[in-house]
């Protein structure tokens, strides 16, 4: 199943919009003290992460119904990219601090609906966006919104965890979010040679229960069933909750994984990201 030929598994804008309303179902009840509560995302606080999220809500905005990318992507290896973008997004939220945590509120509830309705009005199918932890190459942009929400979903995580409440993992969000992260594993795996038709297994159960065969052909793909040519070369068996951290940089580094198989490919599978950031 090459990913330029996948059809879009969900109606993203709907996502979209169920997400947000559950952000700002959290957002109205935080107490003003815990708004300096720090997050899981380094120099941010919960004010500053939502700052960043309404940078994000901008900037999608812009570019998705305006065509409008503003800041030019520089060309440059990954790890001048990442330092990049992070110097980038810390001087947004810098300048957003300005900003009070209830009128980022009221913008985000007010941004929100016209997200969605930008999605509403693309051809999920066509060939235009660019995610580059999941294809060198241009993909759908049913992929483009998909990334969005898995955006949106992983800091409302952040949030709870911050704020010291239980993580969200309600099947209708997490399992989209899952089956958005996932292409990360067949980009990720291309470094690493196999025979023709080898197999990697990726189980997730828990909150969410999947079964991701990752076949080699001309290059590692994704399929929803194994057709049993090739030799499996590589299991993974993962917990929801451990899946989404681990492709999000968001797992305790001394978890434990359950990866068996070629030790080049569990390699591989162990520091696969879902995001635009080296693991940790």
């Amino acid at each position: 199943m090459p990913i330029e030929t996948a059809e879009p598994p969900f109606d993203y804008a709907s996502l979209l919009r169920l997400e947000r309303a559950r952000l700002l179902e959290l957002l109205t009840s935080v107490e003003d003290a815990e708004w300096g509560r720090p997050t899981p995302c380094p120099a941010w606080d919960v004010g500053d992460l939502c700052r960043h999220l309404l940078g994000d809500d901008l900037y999608v905005l812009s570019l998705i119904r305006d065509q409008h990318a503003g800041t030019a992507l520089p060309t440059m290896d990954d790890s001048g990219f990442i330092a990049w973008l992070d110097r980038l997004q810390m001087d947004w939220v810098d300048a957003a601090r300005r900003v009070s945590p209830q009128l980022v509120v009221e913008l985000l509830s007010w941004l929100g609906p016209q997200l969605a309705t930008a999605f509403d009005h693309v051809d999920p199918r066509a060939i235009e966006a660019h995610v580059s932890w999941a294809s060198d190459r241009l993909v759908p942009m049913w992929l483009e919104a998909a990334r969005e929400l898995s955006e949106y979903w992983i800091h409302r995580q952040q949030l709870l965890i911050a704020l010291g409440r239980p993580t969200d993992l309600r099947r209708d969000l997490l399992g989209p979010v899952l089956d958005a992260l996932r292409w990360a594993f067949p980009h990720r795996l291309a470094e690493v040679g196999a025979p023709h038709r080898a197999t990697v297994r990726i189980e997730v159960t828990g909150a969410v229960e999947r079964t991701w065969y990752i076949v080699r052909d001309e290059r590692w793909d994704l399929t929803e069933h194994s057709d049993g040519d090739g030799d499996e070369v590589a299991v993974a068996r993962l917990d929801a909750d451990v899946a989404w951290r681990l492709l999000t940089n968001n797992l305790a580094r001394d978890a434990t994984l359950d990866i068996i198989g070629d030790p080049a490919i569990v390699a591989v599978l162990r520091r696969t990201r879902a995001i635009i950031g080296a693991p940790e």
